[in-house]
């Protein structure tokens, strides 16, 4: 992550790379709570569509939008939620075929080294998608802390 920049920046300029923009971010009457995952803000995202009956955005881009909602909350107060961002190491979360998201430490200090864990343990579990976040801090709930990267099968990894 580059320290000039904040994280909800860069999940920002992710946003736009997959075709969104602010205005799914800002636009959205979803409001984050303290114990909210990138997955619940996604879920939350999604259901407000619905209710509304607006058509269905991209999925790549309410997950983008979920991301940047979560950096934005976690960037305004750090250290009062589940999995804030605090001192620990990488974790990953990989999404598997039954559509649920199962978190485990990963063994590496270098987010390279971490990447290359964590490629092996989303091709032993047969999965398409992965993401490694850091650090934990006082949550392992999937979804929780500052996302580094995301890994998809088709693409490999990317922010």
């Amino acid at each position: 992550m580059n320290s000039i920049q904040s994280s909800s920046e860069q999940f920002g300029q992710h946003l736009k790379s997959v075709g969104g923009s602010e205005g799914d971010v800002s636009d959205s009457d979803y409001l984050v709570t303290s114990n909210d995952t990138v997955q619940s803000v996604a879920s939350g995202l999604r259901g407000n569509e619905q209710q509304h009956g607006t058509s269905p955005t991209e999925p790549s881009i309410i997950h983008a939008a979920a991301q940047v909602l979560i950096s934005r909350r976690d960037e305004q107060d750090p250290g009062n939620h589940p999995g804030a961002s605090q001192p620990g190491q990488y974790q990953l979360d990989i999404r598997l075929g039954t559509g649920h998201t199962a978190r485990e430490a990963i063994p590496e200090t270098d987010l390279e080294a971490a990447k290359t864990w964590a490629e092996s343990r989303i091709e032993a579990e047969n999965a398409d998608f992965g993401a490694i976040y850091f650090p934990t801090g006082g949550g392992v709930e999937p979804g929780t802390g500052a996302l580094e990267c995301n890994y998809d099968r088709a693409v490999g990894w990317y922010r």
